[in-house]
């Protein structure tokens, strides 16, 4: 019942935006990548594997410095359950529901570091991160400032 009220507070839905799934493919890619090389630059061939895993130093490398380098290299996929909703009277994103009195002004900036670009959506309360989310900027345009 809360939810029901809480969706009729915001109003009809405007516009969606979903997630990148290719942009989350290319970080996984390489970020997996990056592991390997960095992981097995020292090992030269099959015969050097093997004998860097018949020691006990080597599985100890592998186990502590190899899978967590794996679960760093697939953590993109949490965003693959990201959204964006823009509604009459407020936003949802990822589940969360706010009112655009909550909001305030709403700004969309782009960061760049180097190689690695992200996008934030800026309100009076909070910056929310928008990298993983397609077009967000495009859906709140259609959402709010489409004169049809």
């Amino acid at each position: 019942m809360m939810m029901n009220e809480t969706k009729n507070e915001l109003g009809e839905l405007l516009s969606e935006a979903f997630p990148n799934k290719t942009k989350i493919v290319i970080h996984i890619v390489c970020r997996i990548l990056l592991v390997l090389v960095i992981c097995f630059a020292g090992i030269r061939g099959f015969d050097g594997l093997r004998q860097w895993f018949m020691s006990i130093k080597g599985v100890l490398i592998f186990l502590v410095i190899f899978i967590p380098s794996i679960i760093w290299g697939i953590y993109p996929l949490i965003h693959l359950k990201d959204s964006l909703k823009f509604y009459e009277n407020g936003i949802s994103i990822n589940g969360n529901r706010y009112l655009h009195e909550q909001l305030g002004n709403i700004t969309f900036c782009d960061y760049s570091y180097g190689i690695k670009n992200e996008q934030y959506m800026k309100s009076s309360i909070r910056n929310f991160n928008v990298t993983y989310i397609f077009r967000p900027k495009r859906a709140y345009n259609e959402a709010y400032l489409n004169n049809d």
